[in-house]
């Protein structure tokens, strides 16, 4: 194995496996406990699904994971960009796990506007423990010092800022001085300064978010770089599933609805069920795109979770053959409707942007799928999306 990725949540593990696909590595998402033949690949991303677990068991997880591919050349521990699930806990199993001496931590992602400074983790610009993300009702942030919240784990955590950056002698320095090391990123190119400084990546366990795998991939190509992907069949229908109730995701399904005429369904109880398998089959019959997503508002559901509900109606539009490619918004609800399907993992093929990467399911349904994390994206990432899939074009 070239390079492995451990990650906490499927789209994690997507967005972050594609920026080593698209350098050439043949790369596939694993979910946890499933069984994938991984012999014919150069990279892999892990699915630990530990983001809400307590830390004590993410841990556990995390560095059972990391011991079946601690030989990889470049070892990747994907942390969220906005600093959610346990992030110091599941570092410090990561490390001790690959028995490498030391982590550089870089958790910066420029191009979703996430970037990093005198350690403090901003979205847009704004610190993310100041933004919505405090009130997360599953992974709220509170703090937002990417050191502070690793001195959970680690006893000191050294810090390099822009300028440490264009210095390798000055990185090597610091690297020696402490296991753990954060950097600073303002921008690809910060990132790419900070993977230059490191004189063999094999040395090291890498950790951030897809931007400094970004920057890895883009320095140490796969065995297959410059090869043209082979073009994809178009899709006849095309299932949209909304889990994420975050407000990115909720503009995002306003404007399909808006711009390409889908029909939305609410899925909520049993009867939510019965009665969105009855819409989407109506509009799928007829080669268009349904959507699945959600209630606006937290309700009791009376019939289990929401990703179960919407997943059970996935199931049953599959069983007709009514669709032949899927959206995902939110890795819980992406992971539960690719299980569902029978999947063990995804095979990673192209993206539709930043964030939002395209493959095809691993298992008896080999569906074409586009992930997305909830909050990433423009409002016109769902539309772009299901257009890419119906043609087949990224």
């Amino acid at each position: 194995m070239e390079a492995a990725v451990i990650a906490d949540d499927l789209t994690g593990a997507a967005d972050t496996g594609m920026q080593f696909a698209r350098a050439g590595y043949r790369t596939a998402v694993a979910f946890r406990g499933a069984e994938m033949n991984l012999s014919d690949l150069d990279a892999v991303a892990f699915d630990t699904d530990s983001r809400l677990a307590p830390p004590d068991s993410a841990a556990e997880r995390v560095a059972e994971a990391v011991r079946t591919v601690r030989d990889a050349c470049i070892l990747y521990k994907k942390m969220d960009s906005t600093l959610r699930g346990n992030a110091a806990a599941e570092l410090a199993a990561a490390l001790e796990a690959s028995g490498r001496e030391r982590a550089v931590v870089a958790p910066a992602f420029p191009d979703a506007g996430r970037t990093t400074a005198g350690g403090v983790q901003l979205v847009h610009g704004v610190p993310v423990h100041e933004t919505g993300l405090r009130d997360d009702p599953k992974t709220p942030v509170v703090e937002g010092h990417v050191p502070t919240l690793l001195s959970e784990e680690f006893a000191a955590v050294g810090m390099l800022d822009v300028e440490d950056l264009s210095d390798p002698a000055s990185v090597r320095r610091t690297l020696e001085k402490n296991r753990c090391v954060v950097a600073d990123a303002r921008s690809n190119a910060d990132l790419e300064a900070l993977v230059r400084a490191v004189p063999d990546p094999s040395e090291v366990l890498w950790a951030g978010s897809a931007g400094l795998a970004m920057a890895l991939a883009g320095r140490y190509p796969g065995p297959r770089a410059g090869e043209t992907p082979a073009a994809s069949a178009a899709a006849r229908g095309v299932l949209v599933v909304i889990g994420s109730l975050s407000g990115a995701s909720r503009e995002q399904l306003r404007r399909l609805v808006e711009r390409r005429g889908a029909v939305a369904a609410p899925v909520a109880g049993r009867q939510g069920v019965e009665d969105a398998v009855a819409a989407a089959r109506t509009v799928l019959e007829n080669s268009g795109c349904a959507v699945l997503h959600s209630p606006e508002e937290r309700v009791p559901s009376g019939g289990g979770p929401a990703v179960t509900l919407l997943a059970d109606v996935a199931v049953r539009l599959a069983g007709e053959g009514l669709f032949d490619a899927l959206v995902a918004t939110g890795g819980a609800t992406a992971v539960a409707v690719a299980r569902r399907l029978g999947a063990s993992g995804m095979r990673l093929e192209g993206e539709v942007e930043a964030g939002a990467p395209v493959g095809t399911l691993i298992g008896p349904e080999p569906y074409r799928i586009v992930t997305k994390a909830g909050g990433f994206g423009n409002p016109d990432t769902l539309v772009r999306a299901v257009e890419m899939l119906e043609t087949g074009e990224e």
